[in-house]
């Protein structure tokens, strides 16, 4: 085990899947008879947020804090949210109008990244699904 702190970065899904967060059910979220011989994989992940289509469009990154190295930041959703809107907004800012728009992050109107965390006392983890691109029939 480790106590540094990271920022993992991975580009695109092997193959589409849908990932759920711990509380999703599959039975609510998706339509499980589309999805029937579809080949595409659904999995939950162990944090909390919401449902995701990913695949190789998808640039994930995760963000795992020691809370001492960013001792301004409370270990709760929304405090964590609000530090990585100014993270991100630093590697966005010549791409387009950034911003966090509830727990989402956008390009004006258009969401492009959803959010999840884990936190364990004074360590969490920021885990974020960027979609760069996507087809339309994947999300339906």
């Amino acid at each position: 085990a480790t106590k540094s702190s990271w920022c993992i970065v991975n580009d695109g899904a092997f193959s589409p899947a849908i990932v759920m967060g711990i509380s999703g059910r599959a039975n609510e979220l998706i339509d499980l008879q589309k999805l029937d011989g579809a080949g595409v994989q659904v999995m939950k992940r162990f944090t909390g947020g919401g449902t995701v289509v990913v695949d190789e469009d998808t640039i994930f990154a995760t963000v795992i804090m020691q809370g001492s190295d960013v001792p301004t930041v409370q270990p709760f959703p929304a405090h964590i949210m609000s530090w990585s809107e100014n993270f991100y907004m630093k590697v966005f800012e010549a791409l387009g109008e950034f911003s966090l728009r509830e727990n989402d992050y956008v390009f004006g109107q258009r969401k492009f990244g959803g959010n999840a965390q884990a936190i364990t006392g004074k360590r969490w983890l920021h885990h974020t699904s960027f979609l760069w691109d996507y087809q339309p029939t994947r999300m339906q």
